[in-house]
């Protein structure tokens, strides 16, 4: 995958979960079953691990692989949406908060860093090259496996919110 290829997956992703949120209701936004997280609090916990796998990408690495990929794009895949019934707990640092309450403003945060990554990539200040950076649950992966997670974990949480509106 070069950067064009991950700019465009990222535009995307980013259209679908924008198109999905913005048919939403108040009642749909606001909606939480349980201890799971409201459409509200999902954009949140997308714009902040989005944040963090950008600083991960943007650092140097000692650990430099044979290959652009250790996890691969279809194991991804695997993992994070035909198994989207297994439930992932997420470190508490990308838990929403909860405190921002206005969907504009979320989705403005979130737009924004994607766009940040967009730039970062167009003008090689991220490369997309056999760096490695470790996973908390999937170990190591080189930039290409974060950005294919990244992708994925966009698309896994669409679906999340699409299951919440058909409730």
């Amino acid at each position: 995958m070069n950067s064009n290829d991950f700019i465009t997956r990222l535009n995307e992703t980013t259209n679908d979960i924008l198109h999905t949120v913005n048919k939403c209701t108040i009642e749909q936004l606001n909606y939480k079953q349980g201890e799971s997280w409201n459409i509200l609090g999902i954009i949140e916990h997308l714009y902040l691990t989005d944040k963090v796998i950008y600083t991960i990408i943007s650092r140097p690495s000692e650990t430099i692989n044979s290959s652009t990929e250790i996890v691969g794009k279809e194991a991804l895949q695997k993992i994070m949406l035909e198994q989207r019934s297994k439930k992932i707990t997420s470190p508490d640092f990308l838990k929403p908060k909860g405190e921002i309450k206005d969907l504009t403003i979320l989705i403005d945060m979130l737009v924004n860093q994607r766009d940040a990554w967009k730039n970062s990539l167009s003008t090689s200040e991220i490369s997309i090259d056999n760096r490695v950076h470790k996973h908390p649950l999937l170990g190591e992966m080189t930039i290409s496996d974060w950005l294919n997670f990244a992708i994925h974990h966009t698309q896994r949480h669409t679906e999340q919110i699409k299951d919440i509106m058909n409730n």
